[in-house]
């Protein structure tokens, strides 16, 4: 959906912060994670890409369970439309598996996350079994043969951040948030290699139910389509 021209460079000019008019952007994508933390703030450095009232990128981290994360994805994209008096043009909820697959309960409510999403027209960016998952993937390949459970992700992403010098000492803790931690990624890793390696995965799982399919990330489709608009408002004739 590029536009043919010269690509901009993004500002990094620090704006004083002012009410947002909501009529002068053109397109509307609404995120809304899992995770308080961790989620959000990968978002939320493409931000810095987006020329000035164009593409309006909002992210929210819930901290709730899948089901949730989807009915407040409802919510938020239903006020901030009350907000701009229009439809929301995209909408991504963005939760994990986790360990849904071994609670009846949990299982239940992470498949009606899908219907709801089905029903509400919601895009759902679903990792099995976690987030970090897509983290990972920025450095390395997966076996797509094997499940990998979350545990391991962690201690991957912690073995394989410390391979970089200045970070031999670095400690990956999931119960505590880091903020150098995406910012390490998004320095030292590739975004580009993480989407052919969750094309990989999720080709290799998509005869799988999402609860099955370990590993697995949807998340490369949600950057992808995010990465299309910046590129499409970045460009000028």
């Amino acid at each position: 959906m590029a536009r043919k021209g010269r690509l901009l460079k993004a500002s990094t000019k620090i704006d004083i912060e002012r009410p947002v008019k909501f009529r002068r952007y053109e397109y509307f994508f609404l995120i809304v994670c899992e995770d308080q933390k961790t989620e959000p703030s990968y978002f939320e450095t493409f931000k810095s890409q987006i020329p000035k009232e164009t593409l309006y990128l909002a992210t929210f981290g819930k901290g709730k369970d899948p089901k949730s994360v989807v009915e407040e994805a409802v919510k938020e994209r239903d006020i901030l439309a009350e907000k701009i008096k229009k439809e929301i043009d995209v909408v991504w909820a963005v939760f994990d598996k986790d360990d849904a697959d071994l609670y009846p309960a949990r299982a239940t409510r992470f498949e009606e996350a899908f219907k709801i999403a089905e029903h509400e027209k919601i895009e759902i960016a679903y990792s099995n079994e976690v987030f970090e998952l897509w983290l990972l993937l920025h450095f390395t390949d997966v076996d797509s043969e094997k499940p990998l459970p979350r545990k391991e992700v962690y201690k991957l992403i912690q073995k394989t951040i410390r391979k970089i010098p200045k970070y031999d000492a670095y400690a990956y803790d999931h119960s505590k948030y880091n903020p150098a931690t995406v910012k390490i990624i998004l320095e030292f890793g590739d975004v580009e290699a993480a989407i052919e390696r969750a094309e990989v995965l999720f080709e290799k799982q998509k005869e799988r139910k999402p609860i099955e399919a370990n590993p697995s990330t949807k998340v490369h489709i949600l950057i992808k389509e995010l990465l299309a608009l910046i590129e499409y408002y970045n460009f000028v004739p």
